[in-house]
C-alpha cells in the first residue's frame, strides 16, 4: 500500500508539473501573440497612415495633371488660332500684292498708251510743220489753208502739252503705288518677324565676304526693336529664305544676316549674334555669301 500510494503521490506530482509548465508555456505563448498582434496592429496604423498619405498625394498629382492637361489645350487652341491668323495674313497679304501688281499693270498699260498717242501726235505735228513751211512758200491765195494749219499745230501742240501732263501724272501713280507696295511688304515682314516662334541659336564662325561678281544690295530700313533689317534683293535675284548674307560698308566687313521672309524684290533678314543693327545704317551694302 506505501508503494502504491508513493507511485500515486509521484505520478501527481509530475502531472502538477506537467500542468504548470504547459500553463506557463501558454502564458509565454499567449503573451508573444498578444506582443506580436500589437505590433502587426501598430505597423497596420502607420501602413494606414501611409496609404491615406499617398492616396492625398495621389489625388494632388491627379489635379495638377488634370491642369496641366487644360493649360496644354489652351495652348494647342492658341498655337492653332495663330497659324490660322497667320494663314489669313498670307492670303490677304498675296491678294493686296496681286491687286497692286494688277493695278500697276493697268497704268503702265495706260501710260504706254499714252505714249504711243504723243509720239503720233508728234508725227503729226511733224508732218503739219513740214506741210506748213512747203504752204508758206506758195502764193498768198493759200493764206487761208496755212492759217488752218497754222490753227491745227496750236491744237495739236496744246493736245501734246495735255499729254505729256497726263503721262507725268501717270509716273507720279505708278513711283506712288511702288512706294506702298515696298511700305506694305516692309510692314509685313515686321509683323510676321514679332509671331512668337521657336529657334535655336547656332553661333557660325565669321566668315569676311567682300563685294564682287555677286548681286549687291542695299538696306532699306533697320529695325533696332525686333533686331531684322530689309534690303533691296528678292526672289528674282535668287534670294532664298535661310540665306546667309555679308553686310558691308564699303570695303568695311560688318557682319552676317540670316534670311527670314522673301518677296519679289526685297527680303527681310535677321542679325546673327554678336552682329546687332547698332552697326548697320541705312544704304549699307548687302551681299550674299558664296
Amino acid at each position: 500500500m506505501k508503494g502504491t500510494g508513493r507511485t500515486v503521490f509521484i505520478f501527481l506530482v509530475l502531472v502538477v508539473i506537467i500542468l504548470i509548465s504547459g500553463v506557463s508555456i501558454s502564458l509565454y505563448l499567449l503573451n508573444q501573440e498578444t506582443q506580436g498582434r500589437k505590433t502587426v496592429e501598430a505597423a497596420f496604423a502607420e501602413l494606414r497612415g501611409k496609404a491615406s498619405k499617398l492616396e492625398a498625394n495621389l489625388k494632388e498629382a491627379q489635379k495638377q495633371i488634370e491642369v496641366l492637361q487644360g493649360k496644354n489645350k489652351d495652348a494647342d487652341d492658341k498655337i492653332n488660332s495663330l497659324l490660322d491668323d497667320m494663314e489669313v495674313e498670307k492670303g490677304l497679304r498675296e491678294e493686296v500684292k496681286k491687286e497692286n501688281q494688277k493695278l500697276k499693270d493697268s497704268l503702265e498699260a495706260e501710260a504706254k498708251s499714252k505714249i504711243e498717242l504723243r509720239e503720233k501726235m508728234t508725227r503729226e505735228l511733224e508732218d503739219a510743220k513740214k506741210q506748213l513751211g512747203e504752204l508758206s512758200k506758195q502764193d498768198a491765195s493759200h493764206q487761208g489753208e496755212a492759217e488752218a494749219l497754222q490753227k491745227k499745230l496750236a491744237d495739236i501742240e496744246e493736245k501734246n502739252r495735255n499729254l505729256e501732263k497726263q503721262i507725268k501724272s501717270l509716273n507720279d501713280d505708278i513711283a506712288t503705288r511702288d512706294a506702298k507696295a515696298k511700305e506694305a511688304a516692309a510692314a509685313a515682314a515686321k509683323e510676321a518677324s514679332q509671331v512668337p516662334a521657336m529657334a535655336e541659336k547656332v553661333d557660325l564662325d565669321r566668315i569676311v565676304v567682300t563685294p564682287g561678281a555677286a548681286k549687291v544690295g542695299k538696306v532699306l530700313n533697320v529695325d533696332p526693336e525686333t533686331e531684322f533689317l530689309i534690303f533691296d534683293l528678292g526672289a528674282k535675284n535668287g534670294i532664298k529664305q535661310g540665306d546667309i548674307l555679308s553686310v558691308n560698308r564699303g570695303t568695311a566687313y560688318l557682319g552676317d544676316v540670316r534670311v527670314t521672309r522673301v518677296q519679289e524684290e526685297m527680303s527681310a533678314a535677321d542679325f546673327i549674334p554678336p552682329f546687332s543693327s547698332r552697326k548697320v545704317r541705312k544704304n549699307d551694302q548687302v551681299v550674299p555669301k558664296k
